[in-house]
C-alpha cells in the first residue's frame, strides 16, 4: 500500500526538521577568557599530554590547532620545529603541568608571550551500534608569560552522535573531520585579539582588471 501525497510529504518534513536539528545539536566546547590578547601576540602550542590509548593523539590533533589559530588575524604561531628543539633541551613529561620557571623558560626561548598546554583525553573509535563511533575530547589552557597566568580555557568532548538525529543524519563517521571539527570548535573560543594600530578590518578587494 502507497502512503497518500500528505503522509508523504509529512514524512518528508520530518527528515528536513531532522536534517536542520542535526547542524544545530553539534557539542559545544566549554570555555573562559578573560580578556583581549595584544596585537601581535606569539603563541607556542606545547604538546599535550596524551591520556588516551593512541600512542600519537597530541600529533594528530595539535597540528588542527596551530592551522585554525593560523587563520586568526594579529597573532603568530610559532612553528613546531622550534617548539620540539627547545623541548628536546628539557625534557618534561607532564606537559599539562608544566612549573612557572619552565613556562618562563620556553617562553624566552621561542619569543613566545603565550603558552598553550594541556591534554587529550579521548582520541579514536568506540563502538557504537553496528558501526565504530569517532570520538575526541581535549582540555586545553592559554598561559601568559611571563606570570604563567591562566587567560582562557576550554574543554571540547564530541563524538560522530552528537549531531545525529533520525536516520543517522547528522552522523559523523571521519575521525579526521570529527577532529578538524573540535579544532574549528575550539578556536571559536578563543580570546579575541586587539586590532593593530592602523590596520584595515579586511584587505580591500582587488580591482577587476579588463
Amino acid at each position: 500500500m502507497r502512503p497518500s501525497p500528505t503522509r508523504f510529504v509529512g514524512m518528508m518534513a520530518l527528515v528536513a526538521l531532522a536534517a536542520g536539528a542535526a547542524g544545530c545539536s553539534s557539542a559545544r566546547p566549554s570555555a573562559y577568557a578573560a580578556g583581549k590578547l595584544p596585537a601581535g601576540v606569539r603563541i607556542a602550542i606545547l604538546p599535550l599530554a596524551n591520556y588516551t590509548e593512541v600512542p600519537d593523539a597530541s600529533n594528530h590533533w595539535v597540528p588542527r590547532l596551530a592551522v585554525e589559530l593560523a587563520r586568526q588575524r594579529d597573532l603568530e604561531v610559532v612553528d613546531a620545529g622550534e617548539v620540539e628543539r627547545v623541548l628536546g633541551s628539557e625534557p618534561w613529561l607532564l606537559l599539562d603541568r608544566v612549573p612557572l620557571e619552565l613556562i618562563e623558560r620556553f617562553g624566552a626561548e621561542l619569543n613566545a608571550q603565550a603558552l598553550i598546554v594541556g591534554s587529550v583525553l579521548a582520541f579514536g573509535e568506540r563502538a557504537g551500534g553496528g558501526e565504530p563511533v569517532p570520538e575526541v575530547s581535549v582540555s586545553l589552557r592559554l598561559l601568559t608569560v611571563p606570570g604563567g597566568r591562566v587567560i582562557w580555557s576550554a574543554v571540547d568532548s564530541r563524538d560522530g552522535t552528537n549531531g545525529e538525529t533520525v536516520f543517522g543524519i547528522g552522523r559523523e563517521g571521519s575521525l579526521e573531520r570529527l577532529a578538524e571539527e573540535s579544532a574549528r570548535a575550539i578556536v571559536a573560543t578563543f580570546p579575541r585579539v586587539a586590532r593593530a594600530a592602523g590596520k584595515p578590518d579586511a584587505k580591500p578587494a582587488e580591482k577587476e582588471t579588463k
